[in-house]
């Protein structure tokens, strides 16, 4: 059991940071209602029970008829989904609701597409014996679900990569305050949200091609730690811009009194 424990350590560090990651959008959806907060919510919940259920299925024996089942959750909800799903959230922050709604109609889709195809693929039971601590390369038959998937992964890293880096830059050539926010932070806010989905995307493609399967969840531990912290930074702006509008009212009533 303590092999176990030692192999699932990175996996539970992302159940916990992705679990933390969807209860502050969820949080921030209830407050705000932004579409694109709803789709990364959804999006950060696939990753947590993604990751949720690759823990159970090591727990209850990867090849039990339980581990097989969690093992398609787990492959259906992070390995295909959750990406993509982020980069849609990402298209919803600085696109037209017509943009929008088209790409979630394709996407949901492909989703839906892409779910029947890993579901009724056939598993390498071997393979799935030994998944502990790796993030299950090499178990499914080769088939169109694979260039689905890494089609969806791709597209959704490059939503999420493209607007961070296009969003700081546009921070990056203003000199004041955004909502009284320095737009310094808002630009390390985007960085750390480039850099933690590059992350997530490189794990995968260094287990996949690479064969560095046993480093794919510290790297993405990493890669969830530095997207959340991104998203924190950017959540602050509100807190700072208070202070502000409560200084910019107070001016204006004295000016009326006067």
């Amino acid at each position: 059991m303590s092999s176990i424990l030692i192999l699932l350590i990175f996996a539970l560090v992302n159940v916990v940071v992705t679990g933390l990651f969807a209860g502050v959008v969820l949080r921030q959806f209830a407050r705000r209602r932004r579409v694109y907060q709803l789709y990364w919510m959804i999006a950060l919940l696939m990753a947590f029970f993604a990751t949720l259920s690759y823990v159970c299925m090591v727990v209850v024996g990867p090849t039990s008829g339980a581990g097989i089942v969690f093992f398609r959750l787990y492959y259906v909800l992070g390995a295909a989904l959750a990406p993509s799903w982020l980069g849609l959230g990402s298209i919803a922050l600085v696109t037209s609701a017509r943009v929008t709604r088209i790409s979630l109609v394709i996407l949901s889709l492909l989703s839906v597409l892409v779910a029947v195809l890993i579901t009724t693929t056939p598993v390498n039971m071997h393979n799935l014996s030994q998944i502990a601590g790796t993030p299950g390369t090499g178990i499914l038959q080769f088939g169109a679900w694979l260039v689905l998937t890494i089609t969806l992964n791709s597209l959704g890293v490059l939503a999420v990569v493209g607007v961070a880096v296009y969003s700081g830059w546009k921070l990056w050539r203003r000199s004041s305050n955004v909502a009284g926010f320095n737009p310094g932070n808002l630009l390390w806010a985007n960085v750390l949200i480039l850099i933690g989905d590059a992350l997530n995307a490189a794990a995968g493609t260094l287990a996949r091609f690479f064969g560095l399967a046993s480093s794919f969840w510290l790297i993405m531990a990493f890669g969830w730690i530095a997207f959340f912290t991104g998203v924190l930074l950017t959540g602050r702006r509100a807190a700072v811009s208070r202070p502000v509008n409560e200084i910019r009212d107070k001016s204006e009533m004295k000016g009326s009194t006067a």
